[in-house]
């Protein structure tokens, strides 16, 4: 099976360049403590860890993973720095897009190659049922009560918490385009826009926004509800869509647009208008619709870390409210923390308030999709195949 990074990989950067928790609660979460139940539990540790009162774990330099080019550069510019100041420890930043679960896997179970790290919603269940993680004690992260509801169970675990989340629109060559795009119904209604690129490397991206234009049920049940999974409407609706390219990597993608293969294509918000802001070579124009697909990025503690405590916290750290506010001033994405203020141009495009993030964004959440998905997978391989012969 594909890994989804290679679906992350699609943002490596702005040029183009997300079983110790699960015991024996099983793959489909029966059981589980609710993020909220569990929160209520840590009780006096998270008083002692808001307070400043709980220790660093060993005291060594803390490596934390993360995606590659963009997000790193904003990790090793605004996140360490503000980090080393507040607390006098060192952090390492590290970029990652692949292979995250491998290097994990061929480490020694006492010695992971980072204490903690992102990881796609894919990457997080696998290593979930491989036990690469460490349970997250919230005890030691209280800045959790601030998150966002519409955030806390995408992966449904207790070894993950969201950080900061994104959404997908089109990016397109304004002066290739008739008008602005609108809703990803215009692909199938209107034909428009006329020429347009999804991306290759994995299902989920392109199958959701199917699924909301096919909005045969809620919340694209037709791909993610048990009783109403509907797979066969999903391929139907994206075989109605104007598809001229099928691109590997956001660089194919851009290329393609530049060429004139495609005149648009499905991507990142926050890192097409940081692919806009930095080229000259055309006119880059982003646009969100109004209902869209999402992505969270969550942090975990690798297992075997002898920093888990201050990895834990380091999470804390990066859900303070100050630290939010400085992420979303660097980045075009929405932060997972309720009291963050976002620049006028995220705030536009992204969906900030929980009501609208409900309303609004359907999320990779892929725990609900887990056991279907290597057939899912290969259908959308066969349909790229049909459709570029």
């Amino acid at each position: 099976m594909r890994s989804e990074g290679g679906t992350f990989d699609e943002r490596q950067a702005r040029t183009g360049g997300h079983d110790g928790a699960t015991g024996s609660l099983g793959r489909d979460g029966a059981g589980r403590v609710g993020r909220r139940e569990f929160l209520a539990a840590g009780g006096m540790a998270a008083t002692l860890a808001a307070a400043g009162c709980v220790g660093g774990g060993d005291g060594g330099p803390l490596t934390v993973s993360t995606w590659s080019g963009a997000n790193e550069g904003i990790f090793r510019e605004t996140i360490k720095p503000m980090y080393e100041e507040r607390t006098g420890n060192d952090l390492e930043v590290v970029g990652s897009w692949t292979n995250i679960l491998g290097q994990l896997r061929q480490s020694p179970s006492d010695d992971p190659p980072f204490d903690l790290t992102i990881a796609s919603v894919r990457d997080h269940y696998l290593g979930e049922q491989d036990g690469l993680w460490e349970p997250i004690r919230e005890g030691n992260v209280p800045n959790i009560e601030a998150v966002k509801p519409a955030l806390l169970d995408i992966t449904r675990s207790d070894s993950s918490v969201p950080v900061d989340y994104g959404v997908m629109g089109y990016a397109y060559d304004e002066d290739a385009v008739a008008a602005e795009p609108g809703a990803w119904e215009d692909l199938v209604t209107e034909g428009t826009p006329e020429k347009f690129a999804l991306p290759a490397t994995y299902f989920l991206n392109s199958m959701i926004m199917a699924a909301i234009v096919a909005d045969e049920t809620p919340g694209a049940g037709e791909l993610y509800s048990q009783d109403d999974r509907d797979i066969d409407a999903i391929f139907e609706t994206m075989g109605e869509m104007p598809v001229a390219k099928f691109y590997q990597g956001a660089q194919d993608m851009w290329t393609a647009i530049e060429q004139g293969v495609a005149n648009a294509g499905q991507y990142f918000y926050a890192y097409s208008v940081a692919k806009a802001d930095e080229t000259s070579e055309m006119n880059i124009g982003v646009h969100v619709p109004d209902r869209t697909l999402g992505y969270v990025d969550h942090y975990q503690v690798a297992r075997g870390t002898s920093s888990r405590q201050q990895a834990e916290e380091f999470i804390n750290f990066l859900l303070d409210e100050e630290v939010q506010t400085a992420y979303a001033e660097a980045f075009n994405l929405g932060m997972a923390n309720e009291s963050v203020d976002h620049p006028d141009r995220t705030a536009a495009e992204v969906p900030i308030e929980n009501d609208e993030i409900d309303d609004e964004v359907v999320f990779k959440t892929y725990y609900r999709i887990a056991e279907a998905a290597p057939d899912i997978d290969e259908r959308f391989e066969e349909f790229q195949s049909r459709s570029q012969s």
